[in-house]
């Protein structure tokens, strides 16, 4: 037998790994504005419990980060910090008023 036919497993191994973090990298690199919004949309509900509507979340662009994503009401909200991949950096929450605050996780 060849000896190349004894590294042809591991080079299939390999290549099936490359192919698999090649689609990880894409999904990652095309995550919309719409997708992230609706994902921080989905936590702020599931934070803030019964009563609370997927749709009181808007999001604008950041000065440090990819997106700002503010969920609730003028009076009480949570602000979230969103880089380009989807990452929380910072959050606001409704008693930390407008000095900003760590990723709780």
């Amino acid at each position: 037998m060849p000896r190349w036919l004894w590294f042809l497993p591991v080079a299939l191994v390999v290549l099936l790994g490359a192919l698999m973090a090649f689609r990880l990298g894409w999904i990652a690199a095309n995550l919309t504005e719409s997708e992230a919004i609706a994902a921080y949309a989905a936590r702020f509900a599931a934070q803030e419990g019964a009563g609370v509507e997927n749709w009181d979340c808007l999001g604008r662009p950041g000065e440090a980060v990819w997106l700002v994503i503010r969920c609730g009401t003028a009076a009480r909200y949570w602000e979230y910090q969103v880089n380009r991949f989807g990452g929380l950096v910072g959050i606001i929450g409704p008693s930390q008023g407008q000095n900003g605050g760590r990723p709780r996780t």
